[in-house]
């Protein structure tokens, strides 16, 4: 039996590409600014490297929801309005 030729999906949009991914990454900068923090100030406050708050905000490295309530905690707020603080740049 001939085997049955399925078209092809088109591929799936990466979630960086999508426009969503920019609000996501002008709230970490926003968070930090509102906090009155340089880049090297937020990273002392979470143990890690000014090089890593960078690469976050240009979004060449994606923060779990654990590492997004530390940096949330770190500027003073909760994930809670850090996440209401997204979606109110989704819309």
């Amino acid at each position: 039996m001939p085997k049955t030729i399925r078209p092809r999906k088109p591929p799936a949009i990466k979630s960086q590409t999508r426009p969503e991914n920019q609000a996501v990454l002008d709230t970490l900068r926003a968070f930090r600014e509102e906090a009155d923090f340089l880049q090297s100030e937020l990273s002392a406050r979470l143990n890690r490297s000014q090089s890593y708050v960078s690469s976050a905000e240009r979004g060449l490295i994606r923060l779990d929801a654990l590492q997004l309530a530390d940096w949330a905690e770190a500027c003073g707020s909760t994930l809670t309005e850090l996440a209401q603080a997204i979606e109110k740049r989704w819309r």
